[in-house]
């Protein structure tokens, strides 16, 4: 009996403990359900799992799964956290902050029956995951045990299932779809839809927070606000870029429940096709913090648009950018506004509208404004001081208005700013040493504006700063020591500026440094091979520089890089072979340097490889077979090098391939015909490479999409293929210096793309094509071949040129009627008509050509005087507008053959963009050369030779001080040189043989160097070094110099005559001014004659008695 009472006592014992372990749930757990744990692995495998998400999913206890939340006391699935993530510029979504996505690769209808198995859960996170654009299964709505479900941004499409509004217990619903970025085939085929009826909506009675951003609700019932009236519960709605008409909002005619709107506290409309005036019942939305009404297209007539949002006390969150809002909306003296709303907003952004003049001053009363956004509007002026009372904001972007001045000192006192952002505007000055105040600052963009001086050293104090984004200035000096100082640094644009001296070794201490953009700058010195420590560098560009040395080999080794340019410097060295460590690697751009040796065979490693540019360097030996392996490769550009042997056969492989530039490369084949069979092809680069045979009549059809063909400098022959005209993408084409024949096809259309031909140094022949005169050139060269037809004719309807060169043909005419046609515009630059056969007189109508950089119109049959407003071409009259003048994809390929200095030579690229030149030799013209000429004072080439020109020299022609090379040569010029012309100090090449000059040769400066003394043969009146013949001091001065004496004197008496007339008119107006302006003095003026008068007459009176 004894022992029964202890073993019951035992008992209810451990029961006791048990149930008060239970109770506190001490060490008590349970393990998942079998057959949830089942269902779980079934739903794994209804994915394909590349990041490796749900890799835990494996042992018996699902509860320790990856996401998986299980009840503590039942061991029941209640929760599935499984948010996948998505990669773009501006957000990083993830689990544990790792890129991780689910790819569907079952039918859908299968995941749902695995999740109706989890028959407790009410947490389901799927979103971020691919659902393959595949509908939302009717299922869903059997999960009703839910209060949490969020499937935006899955890749679903189609209409929503109605079921869905059996899911009452619903807290969350998030449907929304984040479209921004993604091609329109996403945005129209893969976008869910709300068709018709909707009061499914209004059974989610116990409905909290609704996003369905994104979702196509233009077809939806008008009584959209009404249904969602009925959910008493709701405090968030997310309706942005739902394609909603001003129809769906409440009105008179569709009554609404108003304690609905005072319950809503966080309200998004943005990005919707409203048309109207301000919605009146957002008056009633009491409870409002967060509003956005962004990208709406409100007609907001009246100006008192802030004075109805007063009317919401709470609200801290406003957006209204593009929103087309003008100065008048805005709160000012005439219209009173209730400055609650100012005192509480801590989030204002009036972005992207139409504000103009300085920052509104009403800003200096949100004394709570934490975030302020004035960015894209046309404010003007300077920053204002009183900025400094918005002590409280942390970030503040004024980016692409037209601020000036300098940055106010109160802007480096707001303590607690995180962010600034000042880009874009015309802001000058030095950036100030007190920056170093802005100890939180982890964001920096003074990019594109006017400022100079050095980056102060006080800004790498900035312990905190995580971007630094400072290009398009005119900032000097170096880059400090103390840059390494920044340690969360993890971006650097210092790009397009003027900084000078090496990079520090200590770059190399910027560890989290992901993206360096240095390019532009005067760099100079050897890369720093610490730049191999930076292991989270992604992007690095240290381009058009001048750096020296080799390239480290620390930075093959950052095996995160995806983007790597250093071109345009003078880099030497090789290609390293260990290339294939740089895994990740993108685009490796290492144009224009000095590189030598062969493309290691290792760069077929990079099997993420998209684009290649080695151009311009020294590189030796064949292109390697392995290239073939870059399976992702798109562009690829090795001209300009040293390159031998033949295109390899792997290069077929290259399906995604669309730019290839292989010029220089003596491959000695014909067209390639794989390259037929690329129908990608977006541009074609053979040029020098000794290709020879006919052009493939069929490369219209075989490369649709082709924009650029370059095939220049070849062997090919044969005709220009007529299938050219049906081309509708070709932009670019150059088949210029090959042995084509025949005429130019005369088909081409309206409807093509063409604004760059190059037909230039051919064997062509035939009248020019009128069909031509279709297309919008920019550029034609037909230069060198042997056309011929009436200039007007041809180019009557050219109105787009920028670059006419019809040289070395046999086109007739006259300038009058081409000038005076269709072709006279203010865009040509560039006007060759050298060696043809036109004729007639130099209109006055050419001088209209204000943008003309080059004028040649050598070897023609023109006839009369040089029109004296040939010197005021404008571009040749100032430098500051003496620029490419082209766009940067023109001057890359276009050309020129000019006679410079005696010689032809040919400009290509850059140099071509920095020559003014005037060619009228080899004509009929007579007279004197115009005095007008001096002023063109950025004018590199005069050549006037072998015409019949008389007169002068003009005495200040050293005024010309750009001038490189002149000749007047060949004509009947007589007088002295003047003194002037040894001011030239730019001047290399001169010719004035063959003329009747007189008297000594000018000496000194620039004269003495050029010392052939053909210079001045022919002319058996010069004397003096380095002729031969010597200049006696007794010689009488030429009769140049009586008339010049005789001009002085004519000079000296016109001036005698007007101080003269001075004198004359200053007494006079002196006097009577001075009477008709003053009436008293008038008064005593005439009393005083008056009185004269009478005493002459009693003085006459006595005197004859």
């Amino acid at each position: 009996m004894r022992e029964t009472f202890c073993a019951m006592l035992v008992l209810v014992a451990v029961l006791f403990f048990g149930a008060v372990e239970f109770c506190f749930g001490r060490n008590v757990s349970f393990s998942c359900i079998e057959k949830e744990r089942e269902a779980l692995l079934k739903f794994k495998l209804c994915f394909h799992d590349p990041s490796h998400m749900l890799s835990s999913w494996k042992g018996n206890d699902c509860c320790e799964w990856r996401g998986v939340g299980c009840d503590k006391n039942s061991g029941y699935v209640i929760s599935l956290q499984l948010r996948g993530s998505i990669f773009d510029q501006s957000h990083w979504y993830s689990i544990d902050d790792q890129q991780s996505q689910l790819y569907l690769i079952d039918d859908v209808k299968e995941v749902v029956s695995s999740l109706l198995k989890l028959r407790y859960l009410e947490h389901l996170d799927l979103s971020r995951n691919n659902f393959s654009f595949n509908f939302i299964p009717p299922s869903f709505g059997l999960m009703k045990q839910l209060r949490y479900l969020n499937l935006s941004n899955v890749q679903f499409r189609g209409r929503i299932p109605s079921e869905l509004g059996n899911l009452t217990s619903l807290h969350v619903l998030d449907l929304s779809q984040d479209f921004h970025g993604r091609d329109l085939f996403q945005y129209y085929y893969g976008r869910l839809k709300v068709d018709g009826d909707i009061q499914w909506i209004s059974h989610l009675s116990s409905l909290q927070r609704l996003d369905m951003n994104g979702v196509n609700l233009s077809h939806a019932s008008s009584n959209l606000f009404q249904v969602l009236g009925m959910l008493s519960s709701l405090s968030w709605l997310s309706l942005s870029d739902c394609s909603l008409k001003i129809s769906h909002l409440p009105s008179c005619n569709h009554p609404l429940n108003f304690t609905f709107l005072g319950n809503i506290q966080h309200f998004d409309i943005s990005w919707n096709s409203f048309q109207g005036p301000m919605p009146i019942f957002l008056q009633n939305m009491t409870s409002l913090t967060f509003l956005d009404m962004s990208e709406i297209k409100l007609s907001l007539t009246s100006s008192n648009l802030f004075q109805e949002l007063g009317m919401l006390p709470s609200l801290s969150w406003l957006s209204l950018s593009s929103c087309s809002l003008k100065n008048y909306h805005l709160p000012s003296h005439n219209h009173p506004f209730n400055f609650t709303l100012l005192s509480t907003i801590q989030h204002l952004d009036i972005s992207w509208n139409f504000f103009q003049g300085p920052i509104p001053i009403f800003l200096q009363n949100m004394t709570s404004l934490i975030f302020l956004y004035l960015s894209y509007n046309q404010l003007s002026g300077s920053i204002p001081d009183n900025i400094r009372q918005l002590s409280k904001l942390e970030s503040i972007d004024l980016s692409c208005n037209q601020l000036s001045g300098n940055i106010p000192d109160s802007i480096w006192q707001l303590s607690k700013l995180e962010s600034i952002d000042l880009s874009g505007n015309q802001l000058s000055g030095s950036i100030p040493n007190s920056i170093w105040q802005l100890s939180k600052l982890k964001s920096i963009d003074l990019s594109g504006n006017q400022l100079s001086g050095s980056i102060p050293n006080s800004i790498w104090q900035l312990s905190k700063l995580e971007r630094i984004i400072l290009p398009g200035n005119q900032l000097s000096g170096s880059i400090p020591d103390s840059i390494g100082q920044l340690s969360k640094l993890e971006t650097v644009y210092l790009f397009g500026n003027k900084l000078n001296g090496s990079i520090p070794d200590s770059i190399g201490q910027l560890f989290k440094l992901e993206s360096m953009y240095l390019f532009g700058n005067q760099l100079s010195g050897s890369i720093p091979d610490s730049i191999g420590q930076l292991s989270k560098l992604e992007s690095i560009d240290l381009s058009y520089n001048q750096f020296t040395g080799s390239i480290p080999d620390s930075i093959w080794k950052l095996s995160k890089l995806e983007r790597i340019v250093l071109g345009s410097n003078q880099l030497r060295g090789s290609i390293p072979k260990n290339i294939e460590q740089l895994s990740k690697l993108k685009s490796m751009y290492l144009f224009g340097n000095q590189l030598s040796g062969s493309i290691p065979d290792s760069i077929g490693q990079l099997s993420e490889l998209e684009s290649i540019d080695f151009s311009s360097n020294q590189l030796s030996g064949s292109i390697p077979y392995s290239i073939g392996q870059l399976s992702k490769l798109e562009s690829i550009d090795l001209s300009g090098n040293q390159l031998s042997g033949s295109i390899p056969d792997s290069i077929r492989q290259l399906y995604k391939l669309q730019n290839i530039a292989l010029s220089d490369i003596q491959f000695g084949i014909r067209f390639p015909d794989w390259l037929l069979f690329h129908k990608t092809i977006v541009m074609v680069d053979l040029s020098n490479a000794s290709i020879s045979g006919p052009l493939p009549e069929n490369i219209d059809h075989m490369m649709p999409m082709l924009q650029g063909l370059y095939l220049a400098n070849n062997l090919m022959n044969g005709s220009i293929p007529k299938s050219l005209c049906n081309s509708k993408s070709l932009k670019y084409l150059d088949l210029s210096n090959n042995m084509l024949s025949g005429s130019i096809p005369n088909c081409w259309r309206h409807d093509q793309s063409l604004l760059f031909i190059d037909l230039s140094s051919n064997n062509l022949s035939g009248l020019f094509p009128s069909t031509m005169e279709w297309l919008s050139l920019a550029v034609l060269h037909l230069n060198n071949n042997s056309l011929y037809g009436e200039l007007y004719v041809a180019l009557k309807n050219f109105t787009s040129l920028i670059v006419l060169d019809l040289g070395e043909n046999k086109f007739s005419g006259n300038l009058t009627s081409i000038v005076r046609g269709e072709i006279s515009n203010h865009s040509l630059k560039i006007l060759r008509l050298r060696k043809n056969l036109v004729s007639g007189y130099i209109p006055l109508e050419l001088c209209s050509l204000s943008q003309l950089q080059i004028l040649d119109l050598a070897n023609n049959n023109l006839i009369g005087r040089i029109p004296p407003c040939i010197g005021k071409f404008p571009i040749m009259l100032n430098s500051t507008q003496l620029i490419n003048g082209l766009s940067e994809v023109y001057w890359s390929w276009a050309h020129l053959f000019e006679v410079v200095k005696g010689r032809y030579l040919e400009y290509r690229r850059r140099p071509l963009g920095l020559e003014s030149s005037i060619d009228l030799s080899s004509n009929n013209l007579i007279g004197s050369i115009p005095e007008e000429l001096i002023f063109l004072r950025d004018l590199h080439n005069l050549n006037l030779s072998w015409n019949h020109l008389s007169g002068q020299i003009p005495e200040k022609i050293g005024q010309m001080e750009n001038l490189e090379s002149l000749d007047f040569s060949q004509n009947s010029l007589s007088g002295i040189i003047p003194k002037s012309m040894s001011s030239l100090t730019k001047l290399s090449h001169l010719n004035l043989s063959y003329n009747n000059l007189s008297g000594p040769i000018p000496t000194g400066y620039q004269l003495q160097t050029l010392e052939d003394s053909t210079i001045y043969i022919g002319n058996p009146q010069l004397c003096g070094s380095p002729l031969l013949k010597k200049c006696s001091n007794d010689v009488l001065p030429p009769p140049a110099n009586n008339f010049k004496d005789n001009d002085d004197g004519a000079l000296e008496r016109m001036w005698f005559y007007i101080v003269v007339m001075l004198g004359f008119a200053t007494g006079f107006w002196g006097v009577v001014g001075t009477l008709i302006l003053v009436k008293n003095w008038r008064y005593a003026y005439f009393q005083w004659v008056d009185d004269i008068k009478h005493w002459i007459l009693v003085v006459v009176t006595l005197k004859m008695a």
